[in-house]
């Protein structure tokens, strides 16, 4: 559950001692009890501050007193160089992402962070106050203890609080240890930076994860998602003040949009120019103010990628821009055949995805819908969590026919180590004996009739996977034919997100009649058919459903598109194929008020639908 702090609006004046410059503290400031100081501080907008100021807890006691000179600027951990490419040669370079790499920032300033809805308890109006004597300005110090104020703490500072922020764990042991709380202090020592930092709990999602305001001398203010497997985990929290957990607020929730095309490269939409993206090209694509998507606050985006008229076969990688190249898949596709997947990616701060591809190809983005920052879905950097390729945490080489491994996902990269509901995957087949199929399920469950991932010989697949985890936070994958196997991970959902995955089950089987059609979808022909109230989705109170959709035995190639049932059928498909292949996708739509769903299909082709979870409305 999440536990989130509200701030009331007005808590009346905050003590402090009066304010110095950001880069030259000075001693010549200081203020009685109960007087009011009228000193003509300027706040970041140009007007005069009043406030009360009590007695520093030693009279006449400065930031230089208490904190000593001027730290030097601190600097977050450099970002590391890119990774190398996913063609399963070694191991050593598939995890080589940033040790801030789960330093997701929400946002950044004061006015950006107010836009996305992330406050700072009216300290840009006192910023340049100081607070228990700390520098002010830009300094994490200065900004924790003015959160802890108005948490009731008294405006003398506490004798713990005294020196560099790195030694604030050190004077304060006892009331320091290893467990988050809302309104304790995130501490760190010289693994930050040479004079450590501190920072306000503002959520906790998890033991092992949490979500963090700061502010940072010689920087600016943001909120951060902080996750122990991270690298940076704090050395400890401070309880000094902690706020007792209510009644968590409402948590953001899905968005879904009208299908709308943010990337051509073959019209030069979202590009300058009408050329392929070439062999190894990156592309980088704004998401954010486009396609129905607000220009601030957007934590991730659900698109759907398509490569066309590929020079070679290869894959492709979906990343956040501001964060270095992971090795991961969000596609993969064969020569020469136009192949889309769906996919859930992060937005980086600048509000755009970037793009890498193995060959070159045309590419295409369209997005159907989007989370929220700070909602129930926690989107990260993707990880490979599993390659037999290499044996990246299993036995290296290809799974056997009918063989099945179990994926550790809780606990590890991210994902916290309890509280989690399901996970979200890519899962990738490559050098496969024959066709089959892929199937994901929590594990220690029953497996699933329904399928993921169809493999060929000759050519590698890729697909999202929404799927629960099992009691021990594993997921189970088997594979009917003998194949390498490759599974990322791009986010999870919590326990009690308006996320809800099901044990999946068949919608429409048009091979079988199953959902009321049978024989193949003739050439431009609809087939609409209930997903509200069947596979374990109520009849009511549906926003959207996640299904994965197949394409078999069509007579030529082309493409599915499947939408509400009341709708008009947006212009860009689901699911492209080449004639005669099987071919599978990931979608979340939106249900019609009368809980139905439809599927288009360009050419004569048997139609396959599974339900995988629904949206809460």
């Amino acid at each position: 559950m999440l536990a989130t702090v509200v701030v009331a609006a007005a808590l009346g004046p905050v003590a402090a001692t009066s304010a110095t410059a950001d880069d030259s503290p000075t001693r010549t400031a200081t203020s009685t009890t109960g007087s009011t100081s009228k000193s003509g501080t300027t706040g970041p907008k140009g007007s005069t501050s009043t406030t009360s100021a009590p007695s520093p807890a030693v009279p006449g006691e400065t930031p230089r007193d208490v904190q000593g000179p001027p730290p030097a600027r601190a600097v977050d951990p450099a970002p590391a160089p890119a990774a190398a490419s996913d063609d399963g040669r070694s191991a050593s370079g598939a995890n080589r992402l940033s040790a801030a790499r789960e330093w997701i920032v929400l946002c950044t300033g004061f006015s950006g962070c107010n836009a996305a809805g992330r406050g700072n308890a009216g300290y840009e109006s006192v910023y340049r106050q100081s607070f228990w004597s700390q520098y002010s300005g830009h300094n994490c110090t200065n900004y924790v203890a003015y959160r802890l104020i108005r948490n009731g703490m008294s405006a003398t500072r506490p004798a713990g609080a005294k020196g560099y922020a790195r030694d604030w764990g050190v004077n304060m042991a006892s009331q320091t240890n290893d467990t988050p709380a809302v309104g304790s202090v995130a501490w760190w020592d010289t693994s930050f930076s040479s004079s450590g930092h501190v920072a306000y709990v503002e959520q906790v999602i998890s033991n092992d994860q949490v979500i963090i305001s700061e502010d940072n001398w010689g920087g600016d203010f943001r909120w951060r998602t902080v996750s122990r497997d991270g690298g940076r985990w704090p050395q400890g929290f401070i309880h000094l003040k902690d706020v007792a957990a209510g009644a968590p607020a409402p948590v953001a929730t899905y968005k879904p949009v009208v299908t709308s095309r943010l990337l051509d490269t073959r019209t030069a939409n979202g590009v300058s120019t009408r050329t392929p993206v070439g062999a190894g090209g990156e592309v980088s694509v704004q998401v954010a103010g486009r396609g129905g998507l607000p220009a601030t606050g957007v934590g991730s985006a659900l698109i759907n990628i398509s490569v066309v008229s590929p020079s070679a076969s290869g894959y492709v990688t979906t990343y956040p821009s501001g964060y270095s190249r992971p090795t991961a898949r969000s596609v993969s596709y064969p020569y020469g055949t136009s192949t889309s997947s769906s996919f859930v990616s992060r937005v980086g701060s600048d509000g755009r995805i970037r793009l890498y591809t193995s060959a070159g190809a045309h590419l295409t983005v369209d997005v159907v819908g989007w989370y929220p920052n700070g909602s129930s879905l926690s989107t990260i950097v993707p990880k490979r969590l599993l390659d037999t390729r290499n044996g990246t945490n299993v036995t290296k080489g290809r799974l056997p026919d009918r063989g099945r491994v179990d994926v550790q996902v809780a606990g590890t990269s991210g994902v916290p180590s309890t509280g989690v509901a399901s996970v979200v995957l890519g899962v990738s087949a490559e050098n496969t004996s024959r066709g089959g199929w892929l199937t994901a399920w929590p594990a220690g469950s029953s497996r699933p009739v329904t399928t993921h991932v169809f493999a060929e010989p000759g050519r590698a697949s890729t697909s999202t996977v929404v799927t629960r985890v099992g009691s021990t936070g594993k997921v189970s994958i088997d594979t009917e034919a003998s194949t390498d196997l490759m599974v990322d991970v791009l986010g999870w959902f919590p326990t009690g997100a308006d996320y809800a995955a099901v044990t999946p089950s068949r919608l429409l089987d048009t091979r079988t009649g199953v959902g009321g059609y049978s024989g193949r979808v003739p050439a431009g022909g609809v087939v609409r058919f209930q997903a509200a109230g069947r596979g374990g989705v109520p009849s009511s109170g549906v926003k959207a459903v996640s299904v994965t959709v197949t394409t078999l035995a069509s007579t030529a190639g082309g493409a599915l598109t499947v939408y509400p049932s009341t709708w008009s059928r947006p212009g860009v498909g689901n699911v492209l194929f080449a004639g005669g292949r099987t071919v599978v996708n990931a979608a979340v739509l939106p249900v019609a008020s009368d809980g139905t769903i439809a599927v288009w299909s360009s050419v004569p082709s048997y139609v396959v639908v599974d339900i995988q979870g629904w949206v809460r409305s």
